[in-house]
């Protein structure tokens, strides 16, 4: 008794079989993120002490060039596999690749025992990209599946336990790395073990995918799309998925959300990169920074998840959600270009990053739902990936323009901002009209 009310006051009616669904999905996200936040964490501080920061923006725009390659087979895959089969795919490429990367970390020459930094220090720049490619494909590839099998009322209630699940998984993880990470003393050792562990879990995401389609009945795992209007078997190749963006207003909206939310985010992490390189000189102190980092961005993200996520999504709508980020993240960054500090840049990173796993995410999410699967799958791969790219790269070439000159690249973020809060407000009306009219996005 106590249980169920608990629950309703978390996330609203949620019950039953939908309950069970929703705490599966949060389960998988749980370990996702949870691989994910360390290695992210040591993709940075690996990077930085065995590159260089200075070559930060430029790991960032080739990453870009990444993209092709792999939505071209993504794209491929889903005309021909089930999404199930998609994600134990990429699991297990993902897993013998991580594996690789854990060996040679640890190696005395090639690994993080060496100190000295270089731009031909391959493993740096290919830990990077392998992190930021995983999480690219396996987050949007998970919400695909997700939003798959979800109504927008469904949604509103369950997403915000998603948001929970994803940013407990992503603080116990990176309060266990943090731990680890204490004795900077230990730094070499660390970090493969670290690797290790997150790899390991690649595997449980599989895990509980296989579960969820056993256990879940068939009704709760049919799509909006399904429920409106039956879909007929398409088969969209590589380029379409693009075209669809480019000729639907509300698709190329979610594009715009996603791009300016990570321009932004990139702008301002590069600061916070190099005042943190400045600041900590020892590889194992900045290190121990960025964990420490990422272990508050988990706290923040995981209270508001589990208080605020699913109430503001049931009580404000879609609309305030996606509006309210930008807004907020506008005033901080006013004070770091005010007072412009590595503690000011840290606060602004905190909320940018916190507020958008938490808040932003979750609902930019509830729009993929009223869209078809060519919407969900080709296109989503495409603004996802493509769009965070495009996104980071952009940052990063405004970075290399601007460099630490504070007034310049604040005025740019704020610019941006502006823009991607009309972006939001105009997409956030469209999705209203659309759920209320039950149509879908074709």
């Amino acid at each position: 008794m106590i249980f169920d009310k608990l629950i309703k006051i978390l996330w609203g009616e949620l019950h039953g079989k939908e309950l069970l669904k929703f705490g599966l999905l949060s389960l998988g996200f749980f370990f996702l993120i949870g691989s994910y936040w360390p290695l992210k964490t040591l993709k940075d501080s690996v990077f930085i002490n065995i590159v260089g920061p200075a070559y930060l923006p430029l790991v960032k725009i080739l990453s870009l060039a990444l993209f092709f390659p792999i939505v071209l087979l993504y794209s491929k895959l889903v005309d021909i596999w089930s999404k199930e089969k998609i994600i134990y795919s990429v699991v297990l490429i993902y897993g013998v690749l991580g594996f690789v990367i854990v060996y040679f970390l640890g190696h005395p020459t090639i690994g993080v025992a060496n100190t000295v930094p270089g731009a031909n220090r391959l493993l740096g720049w290919f830990l990077y990209v392998f992190v930021e490619s995983f999480i690219s494909l396996m987050v949007s590839l998970y919400w695909s599946f997700i939003n798959d099998i979800t109504t927008p009322e469904s949604a509103k209630k369950g997403y915000g336990m998603i948001a929970f699940g994803t940013q407990l998984g992503g603080f116990l993880f990176t309060l266990f790395g943090n731990y680890l990470a204490y004795d900077e003393t230990k730094y070499t050792t660390t970090v493969p073990k670290i690797a290790l562990i997150s790899v390991l879990m690649f595997f449980l995401i599989a895990l509980v995918v296989f579960i969820v389609e056993k256990v879940t009945p068939r009704n709760e795992l049919e799509s909006y799309g399904h429920l409106v209007k039956p879909e007929t078997k398409e088969r969209v190749g590589f380029w379409d998925g693009l075209q669809i963006i480019l000729t639907r207003p509300y698709v190329l909206g979610i594009f715009g959300i996603i791009f300016f939310q990570e321009f932004v985010t990139t702008i301002l992490g590069l600061q916070m990169s190099l005042l943190a390189k400045f600041t900590y000189a020892d590889p194992g102190l900045l290190n121990k920074f960025y964990f420490n980092f990422s272990m508050w961005v988990q706290i923040i993200a995981c209270l508001f998840a589990l208080l605020g996520t699913s109430y503001f999504q049931r009580r404000f709508g879609i609309k305030f959600c996606l509006v309210t980020f930008p807004l907020l993240l506008g005033g901080v960054i006013i004070g770091y270009v005010i007072h412009p500090t590595l503690a000011t840049i840290t606060y602004v990173m905190l909320i940018a990053k916190s507020l958008n796993y938490a808040l932003n995410q979750p609902a930019k999410e509830v729009l993929y739902i009223p869209t078809t699967k060519s919407v969900k799958f080709k296109s989503k791969a495409w603004i996802d990936m493509f769009g965070m790219r495009f996104g980071k790269a952009s940052g990063s070439s405004v970075s290399n323009l601007f460099g630490g000159v504070v007034g310049l690249t604040g005025g740019v973020t704020l610019c941006s901002i502006f823009v991607w809060v009309i972006v939001s407000t105009v997409v956030g009306n469209m999705f209203k009209k659309v759920v209320d009219n039950r149509e879908i996005i074709e």
